[in-house]
């Protein structure tokens, strides 16, 4: 993995920790042991949770990227925020607690971030189910994914939350955003390519259908990552699989560098493809600007 780095879009934690509750001591923690792995960069992803608690992390996250963009050493830096909580449809919930969702409406996501709108970079929303959030997002220049859905229609959104997961199959006869999201070259595609939750066929076609340059590498990430102890997220029991007790999948028990190693080693991809998807592509994707490139070029 010599002269790889890693930009990871969908990262909820590692070693043991969850960005949903981590203190600026532990967020510091890990970001430099996030580095240590070739992660030069990620957006701190975030479930569904009070907006309390949310506002509590946005001010976290908030406070170390202003830091980092003084003066940052050997440590990932924080792009901006994955908000994957609130604006999901419960029918596609999948480890998340539906008691925390919200209608995708304006009004419900300022009061969710309050003054921290300027750290969003992401937000999934089930297209479904919005009134005129998406709109607003992208006139803001919030990457708007559509992600835990039964919609077979965008609404603007410009790209998919872990793709294939947590939205309705490819039918040959129906439509669904997993197959617009593939055959679609406007749209931006996040992939979780560890071989559990999409396997090695179906990643071999997405990458022979989605065009290079719109492929998002994520890792989705649990805290379990580099743990290897059961934990608990969305106050469920995770066990080492990255699994509750009835085997919803909750995320991933690798990072993005071990995807990527594990993509290189079973010749998926190259370390050509790699650099593309996992680092140059979320450069252009989330529209960063010449301070930030430095930074993650470090």
């Amino acid at each position: 993995m010599n002269n790889l780095s890693f930009i990871d879009n969908h990262i909820h934690g590692s070693f043991g920790i969850n960005f949903n509750y981590s203190t600026y001591k532990e967020t510091k923690f890990l970001l430099k042991e996030l580095y240590r792995k070739g992660i030069k960069g990620l957006c701190p992803t975030l479930v569904g949770e009070t907006k309390e608690n949310i506002k509590k992390q946005l001010e976290i996250f908030n406070k170390i990227k202003n830091e980092q963009l003084q003066n940052i050493d050997k440590e990932a830096f924080i792009i901006g925020v994955h908000l994957e909580g609130s604006f999901l449809n419960p029918e596609k919930s999948g480890i998340q607690d539906t008691k925390t969702f919200l209608k995708p409406t304006i009004e419900n996501f300022k009061n969710l971030v309050g003054e921290f709108e300027n750290i969003i970079k992401i937000v999934t929303i089930a297209p479904e189910l919005d009134v005129d959030l998406i709109d607003y997002l992208n006139e803001k220049y919030i990457k708007t994914q559509a992600g835990h859905t039964i919609s077979s229609d965008f609404k603007n959104c410009i790209a998919t939350t872990h793709h294939f997961n947590a939205m309705n199959p490819i039918h040959h006869r129906n439509n669904s955003i997993a197959l617009k999201g593939l055959i679609n070259n406007d749209i931006y595609c996040e992939i979780i390519a560890d071989l559990f939750h999409c396997n090695e066929d179906i990643l071999n076609l997405f990458f022979k259908c989605k065009p290079k340059e719109k492929i998002l590498l994520i890792s989705d990430s649990l805290p379990s990552s580099n743990y290897e102890k059961d934990i608990i997220f969305c106050n469920k029991k995770i066990n080492s699989k990255g699994q509750d007790e009835n085997g919803t999948i909750a995320g991933s028990n690798m990072t993005l560098d071990a995807i990527c190693k594990n993509l290189i080693k079973k010749n998926i991809l190259s370390k050509n493809d790699i650099n593309q998807m996992a680092f140059e592509n979320q450069i252009k994707y989330l529209m960063l600007n010449s301070k930030e490139i430095d930074i993650l070029n470090r």
